[in-house]
């Protein structure tokens, strides 16, 4: 591994790919299972919680949420038997929100583990550096310094406890999981819903064999329904475009607009990863370059049954003919734009 020092802010769009990977695969097996990812999101939290931070108002703010989100999704958890509320014994103010046998066995089923444990058997051939974990729960640690409201003190302590025990893709998520918070956060500010960001960050990122409803649906794990409401939203607000494709009528090509780049610009977590990579760099003890992320991602890539929506310039269909970028697959030529762009089709080499 590279022994250069953590500096680049790029390791954290390394982490961020490596959340919308995660992410995808989590809707995916929510879609399976019926349950709304933000309802795994919640029982998941509560399952780690204790007296201190398993409240409705400890929920909103750990996500970032309006207290009547936290609120609706608690009633459709209550409902389906997943949790129970009970007042607090000494206030009877306070809600206290427990996680029930079959709340536990749907959270069982909906987690990556598998997803996870193929990937950590990958990424262990290629890391033998013991202190890679190490590494990686001190770039958490500057993350949920740098996030705008410090964790609750006992929540914390568990969370430390926790990673100590986790493998290298549970310490990945638990980063995950604080960027969606901030992105949450940041929609509800933004009066975006979080689906809404995601789309237009991908938009962002790939390149024109990739930008049809149905890659988006592959790459954020989505039902094509839901991502054909979520494209009517976001083109009634003039954030997107669509195009019908020259040669076929039946794809349509997205096209992410101006104010859909600064909406996006306005809801990305640059500011946490700035304060996290300013805290990561102080520290000289620091090795872990961007390649331990890189490897990380790779591993999950190959973990994954669907496409790797890999970066276009490594993929083996890429190529150079006369001094110009070529696509081998589509015997396409490609722009230097296409080129550092991600593809559905790549094929790593």
């Amino acid at each position: 591994m590279n022994k250069k020092v953590l500096q680049q802010i790029d390791v954290f769009d390394v982490i961020s790919s490596i959340t919308a990977l995660i992410r995808a695969e989590q809707r995916k097996k929510c879609t399976e299972l019926r349950l709304q990812l933000v309802h795994f999101e919640v029982l998941d939290y509560l399952s780690q919680s204790d007296q201190y931070t398993d409240t409705p108002a400890a929920t909103a703010s750990h996500f970032g949420m309006t207290r009547g989100t936290v609120s609706q999704s608690l009633i459709k958890l209550e409902k389906k038997g997943y949790i129970e509320k009970n007042k607090d014994e000494a206030d009877r103010r306070v809600i206290h929100v427990q996680i029930l046998p079959p709340g536990y066995a749907i959270l069982k089923q909906a987690r990556t583990t598998e997803l996870f444990n193929k990937a950590n058997t990958i990424i262990e051939e290629v890391l033998t550096d013991t202190s890679a974990k190490k590494q990686l729960i001190y770039v958490y640690s500057a993350l949920q310094k740098s996030f705008h409201s410090y964790p609750f003190k006992a929540g914390n302590i568990n969370k430390f406890e926790a990673m100590n025990k986790a493998n290298i893709f549970e310490v990945i998520e638990y980063m995950a999981s604080l960027i969606r918070q901030e992105e949450r956060r940041r929609c509800t500010e933004l009066k975006l819903q979080l689906v809404h960001l995601q789309v237009l960050e991908y938009l962002s990122l790939c390149n024109k064999y990739s930008d049809t409803p149905a890659a988006i649906a592959n790459f954020l794990g989505m039902t094509r329904g839901t991502v054909s409401q979520s494209l009517i939203i976001l083109e009634k607000r003039a954030y997107i475009k669509k195009n019908q494709d020259t040669l076929d009528k039946r794809v349509f090509h997205v096209q992410l607009l101006q104010k859909g780049r600064n909406i996006l610009k306005k809801a990305k977590p640059t500011e946490l990863f700035n304060k996290a990579s300013a805290i990561v760099s102080a520290n000289s003890s620091i090795v872990a370059g961007e390649e331990l992320f890189i490897e990380a991602l790779r591993a999950l890539q190959k973990s994954n049954d669907s496409n790797s929506f890999g970066v276009c310039k490594t993929c083996k269909n890429f190529s150079t003919k006369s001094h110009s970028f070529f696509c081998e697959l589509t015997q396409e030529k490609l722009s230097k734009n296409d080129s550092e762009k991600i593809c559905q089709e790549h094929d790593p080499v």
